[in-house]
């Protein structure tokens, strides 16, 4: 009885090792992250020469302590670990607006390797005397997604780029960066030069 036994767990034993078992293995998934339609407010600092309405999860941070930055300011957004950076410069003497959009061009080479393209857009507004590109970088691993240059073509040109505070996986922040770029074209549209 005990040999039956014993031969019949074995077999079970035996039999049970060589069930076959479809495994698939299971995507890899992203955090899920939901994004709520921002108030847009008017940034209108009497000492810019430009203004702009951004949206209210950002905060501004005016570039303090460097002479070659004047009119320069960040928009940090902290709750994306983010920041938008705006530069500008006067179009006078030896800064010519050529040498400006080259630059941005320049600036936007860096990120063509890990890109898998670019989405470039001119923005045009005439009577704002406002003119410009967007460039949406698209790309799993590319640092700045968004950026852009303004210019009134006579006096002004503001560049601006989003940088993330770390190494970035943009499939899986796609809800953000679709956020960002829908709140950095606001941006865009209401931009005026105002001296």
């Amino acid at each position: 009885m005990n040999k039956i036994s014993l031969l019949i767990i074995l077999i079970f034993t035996l039999t049970s090792c060589f069930q076959k078992e479809d495994y698939t293995p299971k995507p890899k998934t992203y955090l899920r992250l939901d994004v709520s339609q921002p108030q847009y407010i008017l940034h209108n600092d009497n000492s810019l020469p430009y203004k702009f309405e951004y949206p209210d999860y950002g905060k501004i941070e005016k570039v303090e302590n460097n002479p070659l930055a004047k009119h320069w300011l960040n928009i940090n957004f902290p709750e994306f670990g983010c920041m938008l950076y705006l530069s500008y410069k006067d179009i006078k003497g030896d800064i010519r607006l050529d040498k400006l959009v080259n630059d941005s061009y320049t600036f936007l080479k860096e990120h063509q390797k890990l890109s898998s393209g670019i989405i470039e857009r001119e923005y045009r507004d005439d009577n704002k005397k406002v003119y410009g590109y967007a460039f949406e970088i698209k790309g799993k691993e590319v640092a700045s997604p968004y950026q852009f240059y303004l210019t009134d073509s006579n006096n002004h040109f503001v560049r601006g780029a989003i940088y993330f505070d770390f190494k970035v996986n943009n499939d899986s922040l796609m809800p953000i960066i679709e956020r960002l770029n829908t709140d950095l074209n606001h941006l865009i549209s209401t931009f005026e030069f105002t001296k």
